[in-house]
């Protein structure tokens, strides 16, 4: 960040919102809820939402969701719960950020931008890490220093399990007492509709799939060194020597999926980037392709195929991020590297390979009552 892009963000988060929260009456009955900075109303802020609004049917819930249609669908199926919707940089933003007594976000979000003394911020976080994150990003990594006094303002911080609250602790210096260890509460929906066939075939006819062929989410993260997103498919390549057998489903990370190629050449390969449900895309898929993403922690519920196409895993191991664990004694499913390797298993047919050891470490605890749990620790109801 520049010097004049420094001044400006003291400017706006520290002065300006100061000045916003001293004529901005904190609110005991208002919900700030923030996934991916309006990018989507989805993950643990969702569900989190969702448990909530059964305990304080008659609160305030102000969503921060940028597309005006994604709005219009929220609202129609919360009809009777008051819901306000805003935007990054809207004017009513963060006179609503001021005015909401409990934060609820899954993203890195401004240190300077702080709750009223006493305000809740419960950070959910929106994945599982593998790859380095926080303090153990690499020191050349801008983002490292500018999110690094961020947890000072979380009270609460939602963990997957307690096998793995030691990554958090170091990551963002956050103390055990913080750390709520129940499990994801969007994996509360995973853990209550694994088994249910009749859901999972009308995921499938809801997402236009053909029953009788099986269905690829490939779903990779980003690279820190790509300002523009590079597809490491070769499409044609799949359409000749597996469109016969498989759908593929692509879902880019968040902060890269406006960069979507154009796929409109290839008729068994489909864009779900605006499709609402990550976690509805897992039920409906037969094998989960990925690379360094969370994704595979949470897909590891259903106990079905993981493929982990990592074509660039050295570069990434040694430069980008490096891991908090041995990638390739970790994962829990086979490794390939290459295009022509990853079609020939997939053409091979797959088994999914057991994740019950690795779930009762890394998702301890996800037995459908996560938001349950968490809003009772918070909110004491």
């Amino acid at each position: 960040m520049t010097a004049i892009a420094t001044v400006k963000a003291v400017l706006y988060h520290r002065v300006w919102f100061g000045l916003i929260k001293l004529v901005t009456p904190m609110s005991d009955e208002t919900f700030f809820i923030n996934s991916f900075f309006g990018k989507s109303f989805s993950g643990n802020p969702r569900a989190l939402f969702e448990g909530l609004i059964e305990k304080f049917p008659n609160s305030d819930y102000i969503i921060v969701l940028n597309d005006e249609q994604a709005r219009q669908t929220v609202k129609a199926q919360y009809p009777d719960i008051n819901i306000q919707f805003v935007a990054r940089h809207e004017k009513t933003y963060l006179k609503a950020l001021a005015r909401a007594k409990y934060w609820i976000m899954d993203i890195n979000f401004p240190f300077r931008l702080k709750p009223h003394k006493n305000g809740v911020f419960v950070q959910t976080w929106h994945g599982t890490p593998l790859k380095h994150i926080g303090n153990d990003l690499p020191d050349d990594n801008d983002f490292k220093r500018l999110t690094a006094r961020e947890p000072l303002n979380w009270d609460y911080f939602v963990s997957n399990a307690p096998e793995d609250n030691w990554l958090y602790e170091r990551a963002f210096n956050l103390k055990q007492t913080k750390i709520m260890s129940y499990g994801l509460p969007r994996n509360d929906y995973l853990a209550k509709h694994k088994d249910d066939r009749e859901l999972v075939a009308s995921l499938k006819a809801k997402l236009q799939l053909d029953a009788t062929r099986k269905t690829i989410l490939y779903a990779p993260t980003f690279r820190d060194d790509e300002p523009t997103f590079k597809l490491a498919l070769d499409l044609e390549q799949f359409e000749a020597q597996l469109g016969d057998q498989y759908d593929l489903l692509i879902r880019l990370h968040p902060n890269v999926a406006d960069q979507m190629p154009d796929i409109a050449a290839y008729p068994h390969v489909h864009n779900v980037n605006r499709y609402a449900s990550i976690e509805e895309l897992y039920l409906a898929a037969d094998v989960l392709m990925t690379d360094y993403s969370s994704v595979f922690f949470d897909y590891a519920l259903l106990e079905k195929p993981i493929v982990f196409y990592a074509y660039d895993l050295d570069k990434y191991q040694d430069i980008l991020r490096g891991f908090y664990f041995d990638y390739q004694a970790f994962i829990p499913g086979p490794l390939v590297t290459d295009n022509q390797a990853l079609y020939t298993l997939l053409s091979q047919g797959l088994t999914a390979q057991t994740t019950k050891a690795f779930n009762q470490l890394h998702n301890a605890n996800t037995d459908g009552s996560a938001t349950q749990k968490i809003i009772q620790e918070v909110w004491k109801v």
